[in-house]
């Protein structure tokens, strides 16, 4: 199985059937691969992404895209994924909010800029801000939240500690939500 048969299995595995002429589906692949590699999954598409205006983005990935348009359309794409990784996939689905674009764009730039960028929290939440400028803080911290769950380690209650924490940042961003 070639890296883009990969990425779709997994893109099928969350019920996401892409259309290529959509923008925000194309967002959602390039953020959802950035965020599996940066999760230990190996796609091969790691090493050719770097930050652009909407966070990590693969050229790389792009290009294959649209030279395997008939492997998207056709979908048969079916491969023997492991519990693991589907778990893997199942933890992403849900985290981002069933892969909402914007929370992924905010999750997987956060997620560069400690993982690839190595920055510190301090400088990475910096970074976010500045980058993401266009999105309200709140949403940033519930990102930023989510973020931490997805690729953490953590322990049941470490894991509702962050939620509390981050608890009256989300109930601002349903405020938010609701007044846009």
């Amino acid at each position: 199985m070639n890296r883009l048969e990969k990425v779709l299995v997994r893109l099928k595995e969350m019920n996401f059937s892409p259309d290529m002429g959509n923008f925000r589906d194309k967002l959602i692949i390039q953020k959802v691969v950035c965020l599996l590699e940066l999760m230990g999954a190996e796609l091969g598409y790691r090493s050719s992404f770097s930050l652009y205006v909407r966070g990590p983005y693969s050229p790389t990935l792009t290009k294959e895209l649209y030279e395997g348009m008939n492997i998207i359309k056709d979908s048969n794409t079916s491969g023997g994924l492991t519990k693991k990784e589907k778990e893997q996939l199942s933890k992403l689905y849900e985290i981002s909010d069933h892969l909402n674009p914007d929370m992924l764009e905010i999750m997987s730039t956060y997620g560069y800029l400690i993982k690839e960028c190595n920055n510190d929290e301090k400088t990475a939440v910096s970074n976010l801000k500045r980058l993401k400028s266009f999105y309200p803080e709140s949403k940033l911290a519930i990102g930023i939240s989510k973020t931490k769950e997805l690729f953490l380690k953590l322990s049941e209650n470490e894991i509702n500690d962050i939620k509390t924490e981050f608890k009256e940042w989300e109930n601002t961003a349903i405020l938010d939500r609701t007044e846009e």
